[in-house]
């Protein structure tokens, strides 16, 4: 019966294991409200831009907590990048400014 309580472990020791044998990093971008398709797409570009050429997971999170804007959170071997952006308008919409 215990082992039924590994199973969250295991599958996250799995999921680090595996996203260090195919040069993913796992980025944590929390906003207050549920984004738009196309500026997760952006975020992850942005975000592929920082960590080189790794591939990037983007993983999101509703944070009631912000006032405004986004926090991305890129944990690198050696320590973590926290980004603060904003929403600026523009001619095409609303874009994000990092």
């Amino acid at each position: 019966m215990k082992r039924v309580d590994l199973i969250k472990e295991i599958a996250a020791e799995f999921e680090l294991i595996a996203n260090r044998l195919s040069e993913t990093e796992v980025v944590t971008m929390a906003s207050v409200v549920e984004l738009e398709p196309q500026h997760l797409a952006e975020i992850a570009k942005r975000a592929q831009k920082l960590t080189g050429p790794k591939n990037v997971k983007l993983k999101t999170v509703i944070d009631k907590s912000l006032l405004a804007g986004i926090i991305i959170r890129i944990i690198e071997e050696f320590g973590a990048l926290f980004i603060k952006a904003r929403i600026c308008p523009s001619k095409g919409g609303d874009r994000f400014q990092l």
